[in-house]
């Protein structure tokens, strides 16, 4: 049945062309959403190891990888230190943050030291997680160590996929590095030069993600590659977070379409699918994206590069 399914999409596409954007009655519209047409650049087996790099959505699409060996779901972070998600604390925000991993895990250069802070409060916090409560200056070194352990089977990887998030940074002026979140204010009032906020444009935001990309490519990974349909939870530019937001992923956009242009880089329209249908793909709070679409996205997105699948050509299509 996928199989037939296949063969009519593809020779529909033929007849018509993709090129026409599609009506109720298209193939691409399934439900309320529109699933673009694509054309993988390489295929992967089931059992393969996916690592997966970015903000939450990246999060919300391991969860659904089964039959797949994914290191980041071997992290869990204490209740005490990060309530949410078990391997949340593993989500990189912004461009910068992205590339430092990926060239940390490939090249062995670890974080810089002075990027873990006293908290305002007492306690010391690691500027390169994502915003937690304090913890010891031991354990926060020995967290550092835990997260980089994942992260040292990335180069083993067969499947990187990556979402691509924000565009706003902190920079840590003394160490040059990026960010995954804002300083405690004490360190502002304390070092009042240290720390600048960075909106990224694409010609920020490219040269920091094609050098990493370009290590992942140059060593034989296979990359999918999307832009995280979860919108900014606030701002710091001054504007409205809903026009702040689209800025922010038509930079992403740009940057990801860019990067596709490499062999063993492919870009996966998951942006386009969970916004073509409006709010009816989130949660109340019009931030997360429900489960069930989450769930057909990476169905949709696996029936097109497993090898030899058996999955549905389009979700939700018999």
């Amino acid at each position: 049945m996928y199989v037939a399914a296949r063969d009519a999409f593809h020779t529909y596409l033929r007849e018509t062309g993709r090129a026409t954007f599609p009506e109720r009655s298209d193939p691409r519209t399934v439900g309320m959403s529109l699933f673009p047409d694509v054309d993988p650049g390489f295929s992967f087996c089931p059992g393969s190891r996916v690592f997966t790099i970015g903000s939450c959505f990246v999060r919300n699409i391991e969860e659904h990888l089964h039959g797949y060996e994914v290191p980041t779901l071997r992290f869990s972070a204490p209740k005490e230190e990060w309530p949410y998600r078990p391997n949340g604390l593993l989500n990189e925000f912004n461009p910068g943050t992205i590339a430092q991993r990926i060239q940390r895990a490939f090249l062995g250069e670890p974080a810089p030291e002075e990027t873990i802070v006293p908290g305002t409060e007492g306690g010391f916090v690691d500027l390169l997680l994502p915003g937690t409560e304090p913890v010891s200056y031991e354990r926060a070194f020995e967290r550092r160590r835990e997260v980089d352990a994942i992260y040292a089977d990335l180069p083993d990887a067969d499947v990187v996929i990556v979402t691509l998030g924000l565009i706003e940074a902190w920079i840590d002026n003394r160490s040059g590095t990026y960010l995954n979140r804002m300083p405690p204010t004490r360190m502002f009032a304390e070092h009042p030069d240290r720390y600048s906020l960075h909106i990224m444009d694409v010609s920020d935001a490219y040269p920091l993600l094609e050098s990493a990309f370009r290590l992942l490519a140059d060593s034989g990974k296979k990359v999918v590659m999307t832009v995280s349909p979860v919108p900014l939870s606030a701002t710091f530019s001054g504007k409205d977070a809903v026009v702040a937001n689209t800025f922010t992923k038509s930079v992403l956009r740009v940057c990801a379409d860019r990067l596709s242009s490499y062999p063993g880089i492919d870009y996966f329209p998951s942006y386009e699918i969970v916004t073509s249908g409006g709010l009816a793909n989130f949660f109340d709070d019009n931030r997360h994206v429900s489960d069930r679409t989450v769930g057909e996205i990476v169905t949709y997105m696996l029936s097109r590069y497993e090898a030899e699948s058996e999955a549905p050509a389009l979700a939700g299509q018999a």
